[in-house]
């Protein structure tokens, strides 16, 4: 393989004059290690789309449970002010995760070339309105 010099800043003009210069094996060998970095690229941004879905699909386990005791007192009408602020602020976090779990399938959609309810059915989610 030969050797290129490349300037301290690399652009996409240096690279693509740089593969000019390639014989034709090299082109086909670069070629072949560009679509297998590629594919392995785009494996590993879907893992992360996916794991940020999973981690904003829920709150943890233990406030999960306090959330849950709260809104059945709430319900109730037998919440505390104390009670009611830690509900809300519970809540909140539910919706942030919900927005950001909403954009992150939104993101994994898209990149499928399909929307966010198809995606949604794919994963096998409820919809938004069942988020909490």
């Amino acid at each position: 393989m030969s050797t290129v010099e490349m300037p301290g800043r690399v652009t996409v003009e240096h690279l693509l004059r740089v593969v000019k210069k390639l014989s034709p094996a090299e082109l086909r060998e670069f070629r072949q290690q560009f679509e297998a970095w590629q594919k392995q690229n785009e494996v590993e941004v879907e893992a992360a789309l996916l794991a940020s879905i999973e981690e904003n699909s829920r709150l943890p386990e233990k406030k999960h449970r306090r959330y849950e005791q709260l809104r059945r007192k709430c319900e109730d009408k037998t919440l505390t002010e104390r009670e009611l602020a830690e509900y809300q602020s519970l809540l909140q976090q539910l919706e942030a995760q919900n927005v950001k779990r909403i954009e992150v399938l939104s993101a994994l959609a898209q990149r499928r070339g399909t929307t966010l309810r198809g995606i949604m059915a794919e994963l096998g989610l409820k919809g938004t309105d069942d988020a909490f």
